[in-house]
Order: structure tokens, then C-alpha cells, then sequence
């Protein structure tokens, strides 16, 4: 019965209301029908299994799984009530118990808020970041509606060392160094972050981050009135050598995916040409857990085996070995040692760089992941180099000039630290008279961070530079150790100086969080909602394996 003291407008949208109200409470007495079959397996019985009601428990690891699996809040209600209705949760006589697409969407509100509301007032002594341009989902205003479309903005990820725990993303309207170095500070700042703890910071080594008077790097410096630890990604570092070879032997590029010459054409479809009788290239892998490594890392580890056993299986032939990117190069490398494979006299330009990835490239890349303390940077700089020297005069000026540019663990700071962490006691005596030596004569203040000249015959890491040409200043990393604490680790070495040792020498993580934000860039709109659907997404994985088997539990 309808009121006929309202509109005919109002009297239709209540009898329509009325209507669909009346069709689902048919569709929930069928659903919750206990004589209807059941194609659920069956439960233990009542003794084994205790379930809390729905409306009591918390469903945090539901609505983290939500964001983890990217599943909506639609299908994530129809899922989780149909989970509880098999359990025998909610019926008809008590639906009480079902989860609506409000309930869940409140509480993954509820949930991304607290995570993001967990960083305020953090201390940090290191600050690790990267970036890249996203397609990101954003609602615009006209006319009084909103509208979704897709934009592109310029994302940088912020991680907090040592942890390597997601910090935040920024996304900044200028892709300058100043741009970028405004961006992150008011991040900080707003997180009411202690700016004077921070101690590190660590990119990757293009100049807007690098340049010595006005990257980011230096930028953050002036900003704090103080130096930093640069920590310039190691494993960046080790993909541009074999960049500049490839592009000294085999012409530029000409798009995002290709090169110009013979070996750059054929690169793009290597995976498709038959393995064939090749010349074995011997090299020499650190052992590593096959877990740790992504599937193009995975691969890269296996084709140096087949390259340097010449056993190259059926089933290591069929696998992709990766994109062909100049952003990638890793997958770069797959593709050398796989066209490799497929040449029983290859040109001479493609042994010299399938031999420069067996040689130098794969073994540095697994090395420093293996090793990925930063007392180890400028032990993998000088290995970098000392395996270098096989090559012949004209492609070390090639390379040499590329270790120059990108030496940054071969400055005095970043070599004392190394030398702090040494298991030799003569080196730790070294570094600790270098370290108090600097303290006494300067006064922390601002300085130029300019790698010396590098000695491209040094016998050991600690001989990279001429230190008596140089103007030796305390590592920032050790401000805050006392003489006395640091005569202590002459004596017992760098294994309970936590605060030093467990800062990374490569920004890997950095790179993992970046994948996060451009699938978050997609999923959802604005950067506050981006933040809380990574964050979950990251709680998640922590707390709750794949269950790929019961053995994960």
C-alpha cells in the first residue's frame, strides 16, 4: 500500500524500492534453503572447529586479502558470505552474519587508514627512492560529475632503511632534481618525520639524483644542512657497462625496444631459433637460494650454467627469457646467451658480449645480490674492475669510462665504511685512525661528494684510491659513534654494528615498490587510496603465505 499524500514521482521510486526489497529476501531464503545440496566439501564436526560470528570478529585479513588480490568489493561480498554460508555462519534464520559490499568496503577504509596513520612520528636514519611515470586512474570534476580517465603522472617510491619498509609515494608535478628533492621532503615532513636522523639516501646513478651541485642527492643535503651517505644502487651500476659495449658494438637504438645493428635485430627473436652446437664460455656462480631470485633472474642463473657446461636442456630452451627493453637489461642479457646458443660460429661481436655477460655482468649482478651490504660496495667495485681486465685495450677505454662515472663506492667515505667491516684487524685499525683523523681536522659541515680518480691496477679495494691525494671526511654514518665505540669494532669487527651493516648497497626494494604503485596507479583513484591499497598489500604478503599447499601453512 502506497501513501497518496506524496508526489507520483516519490510514490513510484517507494513501490519500486518495495519491490526489490521483496525479490531479495526471496533470493536469501533460497540461497540459505538447508534442504538444498551442498557442493562444499564437508566439515569436521562441531568439536574441531570453532568459527566466531562475523559480526564480532575482526576481518582484517579479509579485507588485506582483498587488496592483495586486487578482487573488488562486490565480488569479494559474494565470495565471503558464500564462504559463511557453507560453514554454516548465516542462514535464514540469522543473516546477521553476511558481509555486504558496504560492510567491506568500510572496513578496507578503516583498515588502509590505520596502516597509513602507523608512519607518523617514525624515525629514520635512511631514505631509499626511485621512480617512474604511471597510468594512473584519476575522477575528475565537470559539470557537477565526476569522471574517471586515465593520466600520466610521475611517481617516486620512498622506502625507510635499513628495513627496507614501504615509506610512502609522492607524485611530483616536475621531474626536476628540485622538483623531485621538494616533493619527498614535504613527505616527510608532513609525516612528521625527525629530518635530522636521517643519515642515508640511496637512488640510482642518473645525474638529476647524482649531479654534485644540483641533484637530488645534493639538494637534500643543502635542505638539511648536513652530508649524506650516498649509497648509489650497485646493481644499476653493473647494467651500464654492458650497455655501452652493446651500443659501442653494435650501433644506438632506435625505439624503447630496439637496436640498429645485427645483433640488436636478431635479440628480438632469439627465443625462436633452434639450439645448435656453440662454444662453451666457462664462469663461476655464487650458490643462491633459487627462491630469492625472480623468474628472468632465475633464468639468467640457468643459461650461464648451460653457457658454461654446454648442456642447454629442452626445457630451458621453451622458457621466455624476458622482454627486450632498454629499461631491462638484465632480460638484455637473457637474450645474448640465448642467441648465443643458436650460433655455432657467431659473429665476433656477439662472442665478446655473450663472453662479458658470462664473465663479468652475470657473475657482479648474483654477487651483489648475494652480498648486499653496503661494507661490500667497494669490495664489488674493485671486482667489477679487476674482471674487466680481460678485455682488449679499445673496450676498456669503453668500460673504464663508464667505472668512472659510476664509481661511487670508490669514494673515501663509502671505502671506509667497507674497510670498518673488514674480517681483517690490520684494515679495521686502518679505517678507524682515517675516521677519528677526519673527525679532528674537520667539522661535519657541508662538502662536495666527488669520487676521486680510481686506480684501475689496485691489487686490493682498499688501493682504489691514492689516499694521500685526497681530502679523507668522516663517513656520515659514523657521527654518532663514539671513539670508543669505534676502537671496539677494531677489536671485534662490524658484526653487532647493526646501524651501519644492514643498509643495502642496491635499491632492489625500491624497484619491487615501484611495481605496487603502478598496479595501484590502475586500481584505484588518487594517491591517499593508492598508498592504503599498497600498504595492505604489503601487510598481506607478510602475514599470509600463497597456500599454494598445506605445507605453507
Amino acid at each position: 500500500m502506497m501513501i497518496g499524500g506524496v508526489d507520483l514521482v516519490t510514490t513510484v521510486k517507494n513501490k519500486r524500492k518495495l519491490e526489490r526489497q521483496e525479490k531479495s529476501l526471496l533470493r536469501n531464503k533460497e540461497i540459505f534453503d538447508p534442504n538444498k545440496p551442498c557442493c562444499s566439501r564437508s566439515l569436521p564436526d562441531d568439536d574441531d572447529l570453532t568459527i566466531e560470528s562475523t559480526s564480532s570478529s575482526n576481518s582484517v585479513a579479509s579485507t588485506l586479502a582483498c587488496d592483495r588480490t586486487g578482487v573488488s568489493d562486490r565480488a569479494a561480498a559474494i565470495i565471503a558470505s558464500s564462504v559463511l554460508k557453507d560453514v554454516g555462519i548465516i542462514s535464514t534464520k540469522d543473516p546477521s552474519g553476511v558481509i555486504d559490499r558496504s560492510k567491506l568496503r568500510r572496513e578496507r577504509t578503516k583498515v588502509r587508514s590505520s596502516l597509513q596513520d602507523a608512519d607518523r612520528n617514525k624515525i629514520i636514519r635512511g631514505i631509499y627512492f626511485d621512480g617512474r611515470k604511471d597510468k594512473s586512474l584519476v575522477s575528475i570534476k565537470k559539470e557537477g560529475k565526476f569522471y574517471r580517465k586515465r593520466v600520466t603522472e610521475d611517481h617516486y617510491v620512498i622506502l625507510s632503511e635499513s628495513g627496507c619498509d614501504y615509506f610512502g609515494h609522492v607524485t611530483c608535478e616536475l621531474g626536476t632534481a628540485k622538483g623531485i628533492q621538494s616533493t619527498i621532503i614535504r613527505h616527510l615532513k608532513m609525516k612528521s618525520v625527525d629530518l635530522n636522523k636521517i643519515a642515508v639516501v640511496g637512488c640510482d646513478g642518473t645525474v638529476v639524483n647524482t649531479g654534485s651541485k644540483g641533484g637530488v642527492v645534493r639538494l637534500m643535503e643543502e635542505e638539511l644542512k648536513k652530508p649524506l651517505q650516498w649509497f648509489i644502487c650497485q646493481l644499476h651500476s653493473n647494467e651500464l657497462p654492458l650497455r655501452h659495449l652493446l651500443l659501442h658494438l653494435d650501433g644506438k637504438t632506435t625505439g624503447p625496444k630496439c637496436f640498429s645493428g645485427p645483433i640488436g635485430s636478431e635479440l628480438q627473436k632469439c627465443e625462436t631459433m633452434p639450439i645448435v652446437e656453440f662454444t662453451v664460455i666457462p664462469s663461476t656462480l655464487p650458490e643462491i637460494p633459487r627462491n630469492d631470485l625472480s623468474t628472468d633472474q632465475k633464468y639468467l642463473y640457468d643459461v650461464m650454467n648451460a653457457i658454461s657446461t654446454g648442456v642447454f636442456t629442452s626445457d630451458l630452451a621453451n622458457i621466455e627469457p624476458g622482454p627486450l627493453s632498454h629499461s631491462r637489461w638484465l632480460t638484455t642479457a637473457n637474450r645474448i646467451l640465448r642467441l648465443y646458443a643458436t650460433k655455432t660460429d657467431p659473429l665476433e661481436n656477439l662472442m665478446i658480449l655473450a663472453t662479458y655477460v658470462m664473465k663479468v655482468y652475470g657473475p657482479m649482478w648474483f654477487t651483489i645480490k648475494c652480498n648486499p651490504s653496503c661494507i661490500n660496495g667497494a669490495k664489488h667495485l674493485w671486482q667489477t674492475i679487476s674482471l674487466t681486465r680481460y678485455l682488449s685495450a679499445d673496450l676498456k677505454i669503453v668500460i673504464d669510462k663508464v667505472l668512472i662515472r659510476n664509481g661511487y663506492f670508490g669514494h673515501p667515505e663509502n671505502i671506509l665504511i667497507a674497510m670498518l667491516g673488514d674480517d681483517r684487524e690490520i684494515i679495521r685499525e686502518l679505517a678507524c685512525q682515517q675516521i677519528l683523523k677526519a673527525r679532528a681536522e674537520n667539522d661535519q659541515g657541508l662538502r662536495t661528494f666527488k669520487v676521486p680518480p680510481l686506480n684501475f691496477d689496485a691489487e686490493d679495494y682498499t688501493d682504489l684510491i691514492k689516499w694521500q691525494d685526497c681530502k679523507i671526511t668522516e663517513p656520515p654514518l659514523t657521527y654518532n659513534l663514539s671513539d670508543e665505540f669505534l676502537k671496539e669494532i677494531v677489536k671485534c669487527g662490524l658484526r653487532t654494528c647493526q646501524s651501519i651493516k644492514d643498509f643495502p648497497c642496491h635499491t632492489q626494494a625500491v624497484e619491487r615498490c615501484i611495481k605496487l604503485v603502478t598496479e595501484a596507479s590502475s586500481a584505484v583513484c588518487g594517491e591517499n587510496k593508492r598508498d592504503g591499497f599498497i600498504r595492505a598489500r604489503l601487510l598481506s604478503r607478510q602475514q599470509m603465505p600463497n597456500f599454494d599447499t598445506k605445507k605453507t601453512i
